[in-house]
């Protein structure tokens, strides 16, 4: 099973913009200013409820 990365990129709906966040600490790590996903960072998916 491969490892899980603890930093991670969503895209914020109000911005539109990523952000990067350690999911380990809970806390936004990174935001970015231009448009696209950071590159070599998973994005996550909202979980269907």
């Amino acid at each position: 099973m491969p490892k899980k990365s603890t930093i991670v990129q969503i895209k914020n709906p109000r911005s539109g913009h990523y952000v990067k966040i350690d999911r380990d600490k809970g806390q936004i790590v990174d935001h970015k200013k231009s448009s696209g996903p950071y590159k070599g960072i998973p994005v996550v998916k909202k979980k269907a409820s």
